[in-house]
């Protein structure tokens, strides 16, 4: 009386022991992550193409030049 003769058997769940970060998944979710993860490790092993100090000081003259105008404009 507890099952229904139209119903197929449950499938088993997967394990955890099953998965492997580094074997590259087929379906559309795992080829995103394997894209995700290289792109990370692209980005940690290339360095700045700038110096911070640099960019600070841009944004630094950025922003009193925009503070400049306003207070003379």
């Amino acid at each position: 009386m507890d099952e229904l003769p139209d119903q197929p058997p449950p499938r088993p769940k997967k394990l955890e022991a099953d998965f492997n970060p580094d074997r590259p998944a087929t379906n559309r979710f795992g080829r995103r992550l394997q894209r995700i993860r290289e792109e990370v490790e692209r980005n940690r092993t290339v360095g700045p193409k700038y110096p911070t100090w640099l960019l600070a000081t841009i944004l630094i003259v950025i922003i009193a030049a925009f503070v400049l105008i306003v207070i003379y404009a």
